[in-house]
């Protein structure tokens, strides 16, 4: 028996799945991958031999790991890096063993402060001399700083795999350019995160030096592979924000919905900007703090993690088009004769229609919260293959094809 589809309110239908995690995080700022590249000791070579390179390529920041146990004295030649988008770390007060220390704090939470005074720069990141580490040494870390690095050979962190923050593990170079090559080829491929430690950037230097151009050529193919080359510490608060937000809920709010969320660690830096898709907020305004955050080209947004809230508010655009499904919760979706669904179906708009039509027609591209978001000419067969070439962020939409007015539930 043919069942007509009764009316459903879209809102209602469609706004639970919107509203339960609504952020999602582009993962590595947009890139297929990522790699932080980190320096220790203040061995000057670092900045005379690189110091051009950096200037040449704005889209490598590094991080320069200061220790008060060796090159102290170089230390105020780094803390203009920082101004210039790398970062400064902290590798410890004198450069011992602290698993023997007596006093961690000193070492590590109070050098951290001592640096940052001295710097002017936020010191996030931390890393454990000569690799050492235990449990106190690692609670210690933890207390003020976001991310350690020691380095236990190079691993390949992945996106939706959460690290111990205290045990990131790094690739020390050896004198092997084609494994460092071939560490960042891994993470790519499989979409990660890895880290390289370096030290004097001379060929010299007890077995751990590397030459100029030997590290001009690795970073150089960091770029060849797109990979994103950000600090450490950066590339960490963006790790640790995504597993926050990403999993927020959103809560109705008159016009729209709003997302809170909480700062995984009091030592994230001030600043934290994520890339993210929001699904339902396609024809509305996404705000923080009162402020307006414009989508970018590709339909994402770049966002304030550390305002620990944004809210989406505001009606979608009216359209001409009598076949448009209003944005209004009073309003339902269009009916059809042919439909064959059960008439108490709570989930009658989702089922998944047939087109019969073989010529070219146009369909229209809802939201989940009923915004109509795009249109576009295919035939029914090719429909849902169009619409996955179109520039929307991932979720979940519905297709309306305007002259038959069968609606199919599709998901990118």
């Amino acid at each position: 028996m043919k069942a007509v589809l009764k009316p459903v309110v879209i809102m209602s239908l469609m706004g639970a799945a919107a509203y339960a995690a609504p952020i999602t995080t582009v993962p590595w700022n947009g890139h297929p991958g990522a790699v932080s590249f980190t320096f220790d000791d203040s061995e000057i070579s670092q900045l005379n031999n690189l110091g051009d390179y950096f200037e040449k390529n704005q889209d490598i920041k590094v991080t320069f790991f200061m220790t008060g146990g060796m090159n102290a004295g170089n230390q105020s030649k780094y803390f203009p890096m920082a101004e210039k988008g790398h970062e400064i770390g902290n590798h410890s007060k004198t450069h011992s063993d602290l698993t023997k220390s007596n006093n961690l704090k000193s070492e590590i939470t109070d050098y951290k402060y001592d640096l940052e005074q001295r710097s002017k720069a936020e010191v996030v990141a931390f890393a454990t001399p000569y690799c050492y580490y235990n449990d106190a040494v690692e609670a210690e870390i933890a207390k003020a700083h976001i991310v350690n690095r020691n380095c236990q050979g190079a691993t390949k962190y992945k996106w939706n795999e959460e690290p111990i923050w205290e045990r990131i593990s790094s690739d020390c170079y050896q004198g092997n350019t084609q494994q460092s090559k071939g560490n960042m080829s891994e993470a790519k491929q499989k979409n990660a995160w890895t880290v390289q430690l370096n030290h004097g950037v001379d060929g010299a230097g007890f077995g751990y030096g590397i030459t100029p151009s030997d590290m001009i050529s690795i970073m150089d193919e960091a770029k060849a592979q797109g990979l994103w080359r950000a600090p450490m510490g950066r590339v960490a608060a963006y790790y640790r924000a995504h597993f926050v937000i990403d999993k927020a809920a959103a809560t109705d709010i008159e016009g729209g919905f709003k997302v809170t969320w909480k700062s995984p660690h009091s030592a994230m830096p001030k600043s934290v900007p994520l890339r993210v898709n929001i699904e339902g907020a396609e024809g509305k305004t996404v705000k923080q703090k009162g402020k307006e955050i414009q989508a970018e080209e590709d339909g994402s947004y770049v966002i304030e993690f550390m305002d620990l809230e944004l809210e989406v508010v505001g009606a979608a655009p009216a359209s001409s088009s009598s076949e448009v499904a209003p944005e209004s919760s009073s309003e339902v979706a269009p009916a059809s004769s042919s439909v064959d669904v059960p008439t108490s179906s709570t989930d009658a708009i989702a089922q998944d229609f047939r087109w019969t039509s073989q010529e070219p027609t146009t369909f229209a591209v809802f939201s989940a919260t009923g915004a109509m978001v795009k249109t576009f000419t295919a035939t029914a067969q090719s429909a849902e293959g169009s619409f996955k070439a179109l520039q929307v962020p991932h979720g979940t939409y519905y297709l309306k094809d305007l002259k038959s007015s069968y609606i199919k539930k599709v998901v990118k």
